[in-house]
């Protein structure tokens, strides 16, 4: 290859050459320059552009910055299967280059999204899986200086990437626990609407978004065939099945709203027990319920189970695991409504009336374990009512009289 002073040499004396030609023609001067800037600038750009043979030495040099540079200044028509396959490989083998160097300058940033969007690696699996492994760590570090930009980028390289599924729940991940105000829904929904939901429906990050997603639209909806219609609409039923153990649990809950989003979720999808079901309707009349479908559940439940000893046995086993005892119906200012529903359950599960009356007795007492306080939270309300309606026994009145005494 000629030497820079060379090819210099050379253009110089054709420009010699051109300029006396032109003058004896009787050219004038601007020309001189224009012809002379013209020359300069083919001059200029033919020395920085490479050849194929350039670009093997960048490749066993490693120079992958220098090489990506200068990729496309070979001609699309000379763009053969040897070049696609020296490009795939610099730019993946720079991803690896930039991870290792932890090199997550703002500048280098805006470049991997330039390599991204070249069409010749839009397609390119090898490079993406590692362009993704290297913007993971680029946002992670970005939230570790506090930048204001790293919502904006998390989301600028998801969305000129390739949409893969794996990367999304982790780049969401990253953001649930960076910037937990931010909306992860653009790189969660894709896998949560495919049937390998089920594996990403485990971790709890993406458990509480479902969560989170699905409350608001179904806290008042009772008709199963409906909360099922919302919620396939979110997600696919495989995570609900995944999810279902949480939602087991949140019919334990303490919490009213969990406790009646899990009900739905489960009963919409078939997947709660006998078992859950009786304890859940018997624990919602207990806390004073709302008329409706659901409360008409109820209702026929405790009348069947009534009649049913074993089944009832198991229901009032359950119930005494609660802590605390579902009461809240002892405290509602219906007292029409109140009245009602504490009548019904004490002709039916009588057992339970019994049972807590005793345990609020011997919480004042001072008899058993109660390790989170007091289990009968409206226990002097209930022994008021109960009193009027002639519930309980003589020996439990006499009881919980003697402990009211000053």
């Amino acid at each position: 290859m000629a030497s820079y002073r060379t090819k210099l040499r050379g253009y110089l004396v054709l420009l010699t050459e051109v300029l006396r030609i032109f003058y004896n023609l009787g050219v004038k001067y601007f020309r001189f320059v224009f012809i002379f800037s013209i020359i300069l600038f083919a001059h200029k750009s033919n020395a920085n552009t490479y050849n194929f043979e350039d670009l093997q030495a960048l490749e066993g040099q490693k120079a992958y910055k220098e090489f990506l540079d200068h990729a496309r200044d070979i001609r699309p028509s000379q763009r053969t299967k040897i070049w696609s396959e020296m490009l795939s490989h610099m730019a993946t083998d720079y991803m690896l280059h930039l991870k290792s160097k932890k090199d997550f300058d703002q500048q280098t940033f805006r470049y991997v999204q330039f390599l991204s969007d070249w069409p010749e690696l839009r397609e390119d699996a090898f490079f993406h899986t590692k362009r993704e492994v290297y913007l993971l760590d680029y946002v992670k570090d970005c939230y570790s200086k506090q930048l204001k930009t790293c919502r904006a980028q998390a989301k600028e390289s998801w969305d000129i990437g390739r949409k893969n599924l794996d990367n999304g729940t982790l780049l969401a991940e990253v953001l649930s626990i960076y910037d937990p105000k931010a909306d992860i829904s653009p790189y969660i929904s894709l896998a949560l609407k495919d049937d390998v939901a089920k594996f990403y429906c485990r971790k709890d990050f993406i458990q509480g978004w479902v969560l989170n997603s699905i409350a608001p639209k179904i806290i008042s909806v009772e008709d199963s065939a409906e909360v099922s219609q919302i919620v396939t609409g979110i997600v696919n039923p495989y995570c609900i099945e995944t999810m279902k153990p949480l939602f087991e649990r949140g019919i334990l809950s303490s919490n009213q709203e969990l406790k009646n989003i899990s009900y739905r979720i489960l009963k919409a999808f078939k997947f709660i027990s006998s078992s859950d079901e009786d304890l859940y309707l018997t624990t919602y009349l207990l806390d004073g319920p709302s008329v409706g479908k659901t409360f008409n559940l109820a209702w026929s439940m405790l009348r069947q189970i009534s009649q049913d000893f074993e089944r009832r046995k198991s229901l009032l086993s359950r119930l005494a695991k609660l802590d605390p005892l579902p009461d809240a119906l002892f405290d509602s200012g219906n007292i029409l409504k109140r009245d009602t529903v504490a009548n019904f359950l004490f002709q039916h599960i009588p057992e339970y009336i019994s049972f807590y009356a005793e345990t609020c007795v011997n919480y004042r007492l001072g008899k058993g374990d109660f390790p989170k306080g007091n289990p009968t939270l409206y226990c002097d309300k209930f022994f008021e009512m109960a009193k009027k309606k002639n519930w309980l026994s003589q020996e439990v009145t006499v009881k919980y009289s003697s402990i009211r005494k000053p």
